[in-house]
């Protein structure tokens, strides 16, 4: 078994529990409408409430690790676990869900690699994972490394100190790929100011996205 999510102890902010992923469901949209999904770290709950509310999908239950999360999610969703991930391997009908989805939660896994490994193994065929990861290789974290020599953590952000691995898009095609999922779509999220009609943000995405979106199938 693998350990599951870091720092569950710690003191949680009123935003990690209702944080809007209003462009994670964006996302999602154009990939079809999912029967039953759950939503691995769900906080309290709101990314699976945005997903029922759009009408991407009919049931979404929740895995949080941290209690006071837990406790929100439940008036959010149908049903919540409130596990460590590597419990939650023994107690969920992983068979029962078409969508699992682990919004920023990678990144905090002791070994995110087993962990893939372990969903792909799993789920049934034809299920769908949809991930979210930080990228590494964003301009905030590059430049002060390149021309400072810094890479400070942060209470928050790509450099969150709570985050035991960092992605890029490449690192993370390789672990989805490692784990035997087939890619459907990948995306940078990338802040709006940067999303001008005149600014190249395609050519320099991969220093400009905040983020990685990915959705995969079994």
């Amino acid at each position: 078994m693998f350990d599951g999510l870091a720092g569950t102890d710690r003191v949680v902010s009123f935003a990690y529990f209702t944080a809007d992923r209003q462009e994670l469901v964006d996302f999602l949209r154009p990939h079809g409408y999912y029967e039953v999904t759950l939503d691995i770290g769900c906080a309290g709950g709101r990314l699976g409430r945005q997903l029922l509310n759009a009408g991407l999908t009919g049931r979404c239950d929740g895995l949080e690790p941290n209690a006071e999360a837990a406790s929100q999610a439940v008036s959010q969703l149908h049903r919540v676990w409130n596990v460590p991930f590597e419990v939650s391997l023994e107690q969920v009908p992983w068979s029962d869900y078409d969508l699992v989805m682990m919004a920023d939660v990678l990144e905090h896994l002791v070994d995110p690699w087993r962990a893939l490994a372990e969903l792909h193994q799993q789920m049934r065929p034809g299920a769908r994972l949809l991930l979210s990861v930080p990228n590494v290789r964003h301009k905030s974290v590059l430049l002060p490394l390149l021309f400072q020599g810094r890479f400070d953590y942060a209470d928050a952000g790509i450099l969150d100190r709570t985050h035991l691995h960092f992605f890029t898009r490449a690192s993370l095609l390789d672990a989805i790929d490692q784990a035997g999922w087939r890619v459907i779509a990948i995306a940078p999220f990338i802040k709006r100011k940067y999303r001008r009609w005149w600014f190249p943000h395609r050519l320099f995405s991969e220093f400009l996205a905040v983020q990685y979106f990915l959705l995969a199938e079994k």
